[in-house]
């Protein structure tokens, strides 16, 4: 398998010497390829860096996105760029050319496209068809509807509506082979990995290989087959050997992952609070009980429910070995943080190692607190460890995973006139799940949602703070508290927490909640000077150099 086409030279350097160019010529090449953006701009300077090596890494990179999304016109427009290098022209080349070409020359305006992505985003999928179908039906403009509706149909949940807009689209006849392409992307997101694995084999391989053979890979991963899918993986990722996700990934399954032992479960205090979610908190709860959980005790908050949260709270007790459940009732909902810290204060969590907070809306996979506590356990200067969140429902979507901080610039964005220094890099930016976070490795921020903190750095430096009340912000500033001082977090990915409803933040609607999360913004600016946030996102990353120059080093003899 060969990453580049004709007339692109292979990376001539061995695995060790390429990630060690990487992070020195692009240094924020380990932080992550999956946010579009970041992706784009690495992929451009590499190809213009002069160098063979980093230009073949730039090329591939270019394919790969067009291949993960091969209707986004973005990407198109960047892989036709990167193949006028190639001579003579290459068949993926010619393809993506007339891709573009086609969508340059009919697509949905800027109000046309808002008002298809407010539509697709109803979910109100009666309407959808009778004002979609339509519109994809027509001689010329109907690939363009189609292009830009494609992401928001595969997140509706309902694949009968993507495959109808795919049967209603007139195909043009050079754009053919793209069509089984997005019917097996269908497929791998809501059917079986049997039927996946059929449907695969109709996708063409020289425009789609990279694309095809990591599903694949992972589909065998899913069912059960470690071998056969890590060889899978370990052929992708000898063709893309600057793929950061695949060769974290390929790393966490040769190596074996931290485990804690059982003991070490009763070092640890599991808190949950909740306001006026009965029912969310009954499934959260039948789903912790039936988890290895082990010796953990188990502390739930009602913070002044009037839905009857806390009768429902002390009635899941039965489901727990006798005493391992408390309930504490507050007669008000004094907000998240300091929900948080009342939970902190309780005699048992002062007395253990780890206070480990789950939301009152998750489902947890069975061995969850142990993975999550051999994560912080392997790592003594951590303060936390967390996981990766999805959403509960096809098609499982990225809500969380590892977070980093880009370097301050000090220049204005969300506030005029005043300087921004803390964006966080949102490495999954919101994508659907397709495995490619199932790695572990040093961050600087992890979802709140469900996460383990080390009580003795909460004893140094604090809990929450009661400023970011009633909610948002308040896990971050935690965090980013605790990188300033050299206590950042681990991500162990290979743990999934699927969460039933979408984060505050996404939900915020109306210029009350806006407000709120812009003012906890600003607190969260006012808090950290430009020279503690540069600190702090330097530190991250040197980690996430080191940590990958270590795994591809380790990698290298699996390729020699």
């Amino acid at each position: 398998m060969r990453p580049l086409p004709s007339g692109i030279p292979d990376i001539s350097i061995p695995l060790s010497a390429l990630a060690d160019k990487l992070v020195r010529a692009l240094p924020l090449w380990p932080m992550g390829l999956e946010e579009p953006g970041l992706a784009r701009h690495l992929s451009a300077r590499a190809l213009t860096s002069g160098d063979v090596d980093l230009a073949a890494c730039g090329f591939g990179l270019a394919l790969w996105g067009w291949q993960r999304a091969p209707l986004e016109r973005a990407r198109v427009e960047l892989l036709v760029q990167a193949a006028q290098a190639v001579s003579p022209p290459s068949p993926v080349g010619l393809f993506a050319h007339n891709l573009f070409a086609t969508l340059e020359a009919w697509s949905p305006g800027p109000e046309e496209a808002d008002e298809l992505a407010a539509l697709l985003v109803s979910g109100q999928s009666a309407l959808i068809v009778r004002t979609l179908l339509p519109l994809v039906r027509q001689p010329v403009r109907g690939f363009g509807w189609l292009a830009a509706a494609w992401d928001g149909l595969l997140r509706l949940g309902a694949p009968e509506l993507a495959c109808a807009v795919l049967d209603s689209c007139p195909w043009p006849a050079e754009l053919k082979p793209l069509r089984a392409r997005l019917s097996a992307e269908v497929d791998f997101l809501y059917s079986s990995p049997e039927v996946c694995l059929g449907t695969l084999g109709s996708v063409n391989e020289p425009l789609f290989g990279l694309w095809t053979n990591y599903l694949r890979a992972e589909l065998l991963l899913r069912q059960g087959e470690l071998k056969r899918g890590q060889n899978e993986l370990a052929q992708v990722f000898a063709a893309l050997p600057w793929h950061t996700h695949l060769g974290l990934k390929l790393h966490g399954l040769a190596a074996q992952q931290p485990l804690a032992p059982a003991s070490a479960t009763a070092n640890a205090v599991i808190l949950v609070y909740s306001w006026n979610k009965a029912e969310l908190v009954r499934q959260t709860l039948e789903s912790l009980a039936g988890t290895d959980f082990g010796s953990a005790r188990v502390l739930c908050l009602n913070n002044g429910s009037t839905d009857g949260t806390g009768e429902v709270m002390e009635a899941c007790a039965a489901l727990f070995p006798a005493g391992a459940l408390r309930v504490i009732h507050l007669p008000v909902n004094v907000g998240a943080p300091a929900a948080r810290n009342w939970l902190l204060a309780q005699p048992e969590v002062r007395a253990a190692e780890w206070a480990v907070f789950l939301d009152d809306d998750v489902l947890l996979p069975p061995a969850w607190l142990r993975r999550l506590l051999g994560a912080g356990m392997a790592d003594a200067a951590c303060s936390v460890a967390g996981c990766r969140i999805v959403s509960a429902t096809p098609p499982s979507c990225l809500q969380s995973a590892d977070y980093h901080l880009f370097l301050p610039d000090g220049q204005p964005k969300t506030f005029r006139d005043l300087p921004e220094n803390i964006v966080v890099f949102d490495n999954c930016a919101g994508a659907l799940d397709v495995g490619l976070f199932t790695y572990a490795r040093p961050a600087t921020h992890v979802s709140g949602c469900c996460h383990a903190l080390r009580s003795s750095v909460l004893a140094e430096l604090g809990g929450f703070d009661i400023r970011f009340s009633p909610t948002q912000f308040d896990d971050l500033d935690r965090d980013i508290r605790s990188a300033v001082a050299g206590r950042p977090a681990v991500y162990a990915g290979d743990v999934v927490v699927e969460h039933v409803q979408h984060s505050s933040l996404a939900r915020a609607k109306g210029p009350a909640a806006m407000g709120q999360v812009l003012g906890n913004k600003m607190k969260l600016e006012g808090k950290y000077t430009q020279v503690e946030v540069d600190g702090a996102a330097r530190r991250g990353l040197d980690a996430l150099h080191t940590d990958m120059k270590r795994k591809w080093a380790e990698l290298g003899p699996l390729f020699s």
